[in-house]
Formats: structure tokens, C-alpha cells, sequence
């Protein structure tokens, strides 16, 4: 289990955080396809964290900002959907997949996106070289990402059954550091580890010495998004 600052997570969400982001709108297209293809309509929905269009499907579905929100319901539904909300919670929570399972109907589904472990390569492959120059060891600063095989493990040692995932990678290209930092405060991606990052001055123009080299050479560097989209069946 790995622990996280969810107050800050709170905060920096007020403060910045935008619905209808780059990321949220992308994530949000890919359940939508998901929902199309069930040839039965579940009726009575929850969709967990704000990420989401409410009116997906055209019909009410039940809003749920947080996961101990929906456990302190008690009730069951007939289809649960999050969108990068469970992102966290995956982590913090051994047993979020047996909750959520207690929390459906017979022959209820679970859709929901996670970014995957194959996302940032660029980004931490830099900032790892930046740490180890300036610190001599590297900090936690992205993530948590998810293997899909072990949420597929997950899935399965909770008697989830009939699990499909499919893949879709998004790539953002940036021309400076200060306008991805914006657009990640945007999409709620933020540095949530409890670890006291030390400041030095030394450490930021190091990464402005790297990224402005990076962009006078290709005029932009890239963040790669991995996007798994997980459907599943109690």
C-alpha cells in the first residue's frame, strides 16, 4: 500500500484544475466507445470523480466525488465507470477492486482508465538524469502508474470475469516547461508522494539548461500518455 498527500490532492484541485481538459475529454471519448458496444444499457450508474460528461448515455447517472463516498452508500449498482480517478486509489486502497465488487449488481460492469506505466518516458528518463547530477539519487516525481497485467490480476483475484483492455496512447508536445506544468495542474497530475522534495537552485536551471537545449534542437519535447481502458463483469 503506498500513501498519499490527498489534502494537497484536494487543494490543487480547486485551485486548477479544469473538467474539460485535453486528457479528461480523451479518456472520457474511449469509455463513451467502451458503453456503445453493450448491447444491454445499465440503468443505474455511478460515475466515480468528475471527469466524466454527466449526461453520458442520456440518461442521469449518480455522481460520486470520491470512492469512500461510494462505500459509505452501502448500495449496488448496475455499472460503475471512472475516468483517471482511480488512478490514485489503486494505490492507497489493497482493496478498492473487492469494494467496488461488493458495490455491484449481478452482472454489473466496471469501466474505468488508468495512464499506464509506459507514460512520461521522456519526462522521467530527464528528470532521473537531472536528480542524479543535482542530488545524487532520484526523487518520486510522476505517477503512480499502473501494469495492466497486475490490474488484471487484481480484476481476477476479485472474481471480476470477462475482462477486456484496450490501449491508446496521447502525445502532447510542449515548447517550454512553465505551459506543461500549467496543463498538468489542469489535468490534476501533480507530484501526490509524501517525500519532502529538497529545493536547490542548482536543480532548476539544470532542467532549464536540458529542456531549452531539447527544444532549440526538435522545437518541442514530448509527454507520451499511455491510456488503458479496462471493462469488466461481476
Amino acid at each position: 500500500m503506498e500513501y498519499f498527500n490527498l489534502k494537497k490532492k484536494e487543494i490543487r484541485k480547486k485551485l486548477f484544475y479544469k473538467k474539460n481538459n485535453i486528457l479528461s475529454n480523451f479518456g472520457e471519448e474511449l469509455i463513451k466507445s467502451k458503453l456503445k458496444l453493450i448491447k444491454h444499457k445499465p440503468m443505474n450508474i455511478i460515475q466515480l470523480g468528475e471527469r466524466l460528461n454527466i449526461n453520458l448515455l442520456n440518461q442521469k447517472i449518480n455522481l460520486y466525488k470520491s470512492i469512500d463516498e461510494l462505500f459509505k452508500n452501502q448500495k449496488k449498482f448496475d455499472a460503475i465507470l471512472s475516468n483517471f480517478d482511480m488512478q490514485l486509489y489503486l494505490v492507497s486502497n489493497d482493496n478498492i477492486i473487492g469494494q467496488i465488487y461488493k458495490s455491484l449488481h449481478n452482472n454489473g460492469l466496471l469501466c474505468f482508465n488508468l495512464i499506464t506505466e509506459n507514460s512520461f518516458i521522456t519526462l522521467r528518463k530527464f528528470f532521473y538524469e537531472i536528480d542524479e547530477s543535482v542530488f545524487l539519487g532520484s526523487y518520486r516525481r510522476f505517477g503512480p502508474f499502473h501494469s495492466i497485467q497486475n490490474i488484471i490480476a487484481n480484476l481476477k483475484n476479485n472474481n471480476f470475469k470477462e475482462t477486456v483492455v484496450s490501449t491508446e496512447k496521447l502525445e502532447l508536445n510542449y515548447n517550454s516547461l512553465e505551459k506543461m506544468r500549467a496543463d498538468f495542474r489542469e489535468f490534476g497530475i501533480s507530484n501526490y508522494y509524501p517525500d519532502k522534495i529538497k529545493f536547490k537552485k542548482k536543480f532548476y536551471l539544470k532542467s532549464k539548461e536540458i529542456f531549452d537545449l531539447l527544444i532549440s534542437k526538435n522545437s518541442y519535447f514530448p509527454i507520451e500518455i499511455e491510456i488503458a481502458t479496462f471493462t469488466s463483469w461481476k
